[in-house]
């Protein structure tokens, strides 16, 4: 990961409640990343109707962000200062999961994004109730959300090869997706806060409490058991 830029972490932090504008942040420039991805792989599809849904896709998914951005406004920070802190979070993950093809593009967003933002919506609730549906409705799941998963759900069930090799690449993408994780959650003193707030006290954490440690393992735990039923709505094994 590269050095955060100090000023635009220091503007964040004197503009309010440090973990909910980071949280926020977070979540914006990884729907930015999302964005970006989406726009490199939507002429290249293999058909009309799927390039289509990618643009569909990506509007939705710039109408996020732009709603994520109006709240950091709201309380005081610019789009790019809210999310400069995490310029460059996303660089080892991406050179780690260069693609060789359309598929495995399109799955490296449902699946390497898809934890990203599931990371942000699980640690959007450790936040006050009022902060947390700010996050919550900018983040809110959308049935374009799901069209991505219902292209990749179509090509494998019309090509079990595809099928198999899509599986070996979701287990890759979510490896490397996990680690970036839990880095997050262990570099980021708000971060491992907000993972604390939202561990159940009677969860089965290493520690057999909601220390650090056990809080990072829980919400892995979770972000695992979410990839999982993405994976299953796409037909691929995880």
């Amino acid at each position: 990961m590269s050095e955060q830029p100090t000023v635009a972490h220091d503007v964040v932090r004197r503009a309010g409640d440090g973990p909910f504008l980071e949280v926020t942040g977070l979540a914006a420039y990884v729907r930015l990343g999302l964005f970006g991805l989406i726009g490199a792989h939507t002429w290249d599809a293999p058909d009309l109707a799927s390039a289509q849904r990618m643009v569909t896709i990506g509007l939705r998914v710039g109408e996020q962000q732009r709603a994520l951005l109006a709240i950091g406004a709201a309380h005081g920070v610019e789009p790019v200062a809210l999310m400069a802190p995490f310029a460059g979070v996303l660089d080892s993950f991406e050179a780690r999961t260069a693609e060789s093809t359309w598929w495995e593009g399109l799955l490296k967003g449902v699946v390497g994004h898809g934890v990203a933002s599931d990371l942000c919506r699980l640690l959007a609730r450790g936040l006050p109730s009022g902060l947390a549906a700010e996050v919550g409705a900018a983040m809110a799941y959308h049935d374009d959300d799901e069209r991505s998963t219902a292209i990749i759900r179509a090509g494998v069930d019309a090509d079990e090869r595809l099928a198999s090799r899509l599986a070996l690449w979701g287990r890759r993408v979510v490896g490397e997706s996990l680690s970036l994780s839990q880095t997050l959650l262990v570099t980021r003193p708000s971060f491992g806060v907000l993972a604390q707030a939202v561990t159940p006290s009677d969860a089965d954490t290493d520690d057999g409490d909601a220390a650090p440690a056990g809080a990072v393992a829980w919400v892995l735990s979770e972000l695992t058991a979410e990839h999982t039923r993405r994976m299953d709505r796409m037909g691929l094994a995880a």
